[in-house]
């Protein structure tokens, strides 16, 4: 007898995203998502906006419910809670849809979930970025951090470490970070921070950071980056800490923090978020609360290169802890269910 089960081909897995920006870290998850599902099941990208000229390359469909442009059949996975799928939805027959929660908006969450239930008869499994959100929504589900591929970061820490401290030679120490160039990705005392590490002779880099041009611009020692100027793990390359917090609300998990870790980077970032799961302060990176906290912590890392390599040594590994091959390969069995 044929089993049947062995020889069924895979259903497509749909990836529902908000392709209508660069650089969001949502839509780069689905990316890496793909990437990592490539021949292991058939996965298709859909937009809910009008898709962006730049990610022309990556075969992403734009739904249009009266062109009956929609995914319709097999898997759905809904990349986040800013995503609130149409009236198209109640003329599909998925087998089974799951949501990803990576934005702190629980009143988004139970919208989305009640839609679902509505639209196709089916509770949506949930996935959490981090344990932080899935305690806020008090719901069941697999907490899964956010899928990224490490591989080009790792590259950069190998050439990192393989660096001896007197090759680094006269070049001032160096500050970064990555975002979205919006300036609610930024705390409103990081002008300050910035310009006082620069008067210590610190070089400050920070892409996604045109929009501080009005408090920032002209510093010397300051530069000011559009997002996507530089590809991430290069910008990585031109570091020797990164810096991170946030402005108006809660890092749900945080994923440029990992692939700074991943870089071998020492991180210094705000406690509240879903990354300060997975740093160990004071070991893999630090979590700090205050202005003086953060300007310690630079400071320390400035004055000591053996810190900063015994901290960007354990912050590689625990990247590769949480986001290598053998935890990567974990994670995607539950897409590929």
């Amino acid at each position: 007898m044929t089993d049947q089960s062995a020889s069924a081909s895979p259903t497509t897995l749909h990836l529902l995203g908000r392709f209508s920006e660069l650089y969001t870290g949502a839509e780069r998850e689905l990316l890496d998502l793909k990437r990592l599902l490539a021949g292991r099941r058939p996965v298709k990208l859909w937009s809910d906006t009008p898709v962006h000229p730049g990610y022309a390359a990556e075969g992403i469909s734009a739904i249009q419910p009266f062109a009956h442009q929609f995914p319709k059949e097999g898997t759905l996975l809904i990349g986040g809670v800013h995503l609130q799928p149409g009236i198209w939805l109640k003329y599909t027959r998925f087998e089974r849809v799951i949501l990803l929660h990576n934005l702190s908006n629980q009143r988004q969450l139970f919208s989305i979930i009640e839609g679902v239930r509505e639209s196709t008869g089916l509770d949506p499994d949930l996935v959490f970025v981090s344990r932080l959100l899935q305690r806020s929504a008090a719901l069941p589900g697999r907490v899964i951090p956010s899928l990224l591929d490490l591989a080009p970061f790792l590259k950069v820490a190998e050439d990192r470490f393989g660096v001896q401290p007197d090759d680094v030679g006269s070049r001032p120490f160096c500050v970064g970070r990555v975002s979205r160039d919006f300036l609610d990705k930024h705390h409103p005392q990081d002008l300050a921070l910035y310009r006082m590490l620069a008067s210590r002779g610190i070089r400050i880099r920070i892409m996604g950071g045109t929009c501080l041009a009005p408090g920032l611009g002209g510093v010397q020692g300051i530069e000011l980056l559009p997002a996507g100027a530089e590809p991430v793990p290069e910008f990585y390359r031109s570091l020797d800490a990164m810096f991170y917090r946030t402005g108006m609300f809660t890092e749900a998990y945080g994923r440029v923090v990992l692939e700074a870790m991943g870089a071998g980077l020492p991180v210094v970032a705000h406690i509240a978020a879903g990354y300060a799961e997975v740093v160990e302060h004071g070991v893999s990176g630090f979590l700090i609360e205050s202005q003086e906290q953060a300007y310690d912590a630079l400071m320390a890392l400035k004055e000591s290169a053996d810190l900063r390599r015994q901290v960007g040594l354990a912050a590689k590994q625990k990247a590769i802890d949480v986001h290598g091959t053998q935890a990567t390969e974990r994670d995607l069995a539950f897409y590929l269910r």
